[in-house]
């Protein structure tokens, strides 16, 4: 992961390493031009990094407190793994479990893309992930018709109630399910992140949690922040190839794939993207998905619902949504291809599998790319 100083450069999501330029450049730029600074660490089960320019209250100690103390509440509130969740808690319960505020505004978020994609996002898919080895140990032999069943008959976003107890104390009841909201949990802990830094003042900054970003202001050089997607090749270290390369201001970018956590059945290949309405690893042509959005929460459950829907079902979803814009990487009978929204050229710097191009700026801030927590169940379609 990058070391403070470095001017980030090109890094895979969560599991990779970035094309750092020489140390002193992050602070290089004009008398005009404030300084920056970076930081990162670990948490959620995977990496995070942050940098911002210069503000009064803004120093490396203060940001580093908001920063740890911001992803240690979503952790606590939404991990899969830990006992003492929210999310742990409500799947113990029998009935409605009060919750956090924030647990209940992002499950609330769950279910509205649950709605809005058919269901090709599901924040119940966690018994899915289950049966299918993300979350733990890959499987050894193909499900049965029995334990497919067995899972697919706890999975159903609609069984969710939201509502309040009688002290005003939101509550969830999962109604016998277990709820997973990894496919938007990073994204929602990008934007807690950024809100941490403009609450102290910083007016230009970048956060990036497990591959999700989200930036705000100019980047160092004065410009948006350009970001690199790495190109869907599981064969390459992270960073080594990137297909495109995008233009980031006061918006966020989430990518989901399947060609990293996957493995093979009776030799059959199982990947981690899960379609909730089949209860099977995703059919669509897409390799990759990516997602431009006003906030990284929402851009990180559209990009999973995306791996899902294929572009013929999920681009139309896009473009009826003016705020959202989309990227796609397919793979089909016509070979490999970029699909995108109708809007995504006014993002999109340069792509290797199309002719649009901006310049040859290399990027200045991490790739965006599958998101693949080593102890996660990741872009799972609840995603």
């Amino acid at each position: 992961m990058p070391v403070a100083g470095w001017v980030l450069g090109a890094w895979l999501a969560g599991c990779g390493a970035p094309v750092a330029a020489p140390p002193g450049d992050a602070t290089s730029a004009s008398d005009a031009t404030p300084a920056y600074q970076q930081l990162e660490g670990e948490a959620l089960g995977t990496s995070w990094h942050v940098q911002w320019s210069a503000a009064p209250r803004a120093t490396a100690a203060a940001v580093e407190v908001a920063v740890v103390d911001a992803l240690r509440q979503v952790d606590e509130a939404m991990s899969t793994w830990r006992d003492d969740s929210d999310l742990a808690r409500v799947r113990a319960g029998h009935g409605p479990v009060v919750v956090r505020e924030e647990t209940a505004d992002v499950v609330r978020a769950g279910l509205a893309l649950a709605e809005a994609t058919g269901g090709a996002f599901d924040p119940t898919v966690q018994p899915l992930v289950e049966l299918w080895g993300f979350h733990g140990a890959p499987r050894t032999t193909w499900p049965t018709d029995a334990e497919l069943d067995a899972a697919r008959a706890q999975v159903g976003w609609d069984r969710v109630g939201l509502g309040r107890d009688g002290q005003g104390l939101p509550v969830v009841d999962a109604a016998g399910t277990a709820l997973d909201l990894s496919a938007i949990a990073k994204g929602h802990a990008v934007d807690r992140v950024g809100l941490a830094l403009s609450a102290l003042g910083v007016a230009d900054w970048f956060v990036e949690v497990g591959g999700e970003v989200r930036a705000a202001g100019a980047s160092p050089r004065g410009t948006p922040w350009r970001v690199g997607i790495d190109a869907p090749n599981g064969a390459h270290d992270p960073g080594a190839e990137l297909v495109a390369t995008v233009d980031l201001a006061n918006a966020a970018l989430a990518t989901s794939g399947n060609y990293r956590q996957r493995y093979r059945v009776d030799g059959r290949e199982v990947h981690h993207t899960l379609d909730p309405r089949t209860g099977l690893p995703a059919a669509s042509p897409v390799l990759s998905a990516s997602v431009v959005a006003p906030d990284c929460q929402t851009a990180d459950g559209w990009a999973t619902a995306l791996m899902v829907l294929g572009p013929e079902q999920g681009l139309p979803l896009i473009e009826a949504r003016p705020e959202l814009d989309a990227w796609l990487v397919v793979e089909d009978g016509r070979g490999r291809r970029a699909v995108a929204s109708s809007g995504m050229n006014r993002w999109l710097a340069t792509s290797t599998l199309g002719p649009l191009t901006h310049g040859d700026v290399p990027p200045d801030a991490p790739a965006a790319a599958v998101s693949q927590p080593p102890s996660a169940a990741g872009d799972a379609a609840t995603p």
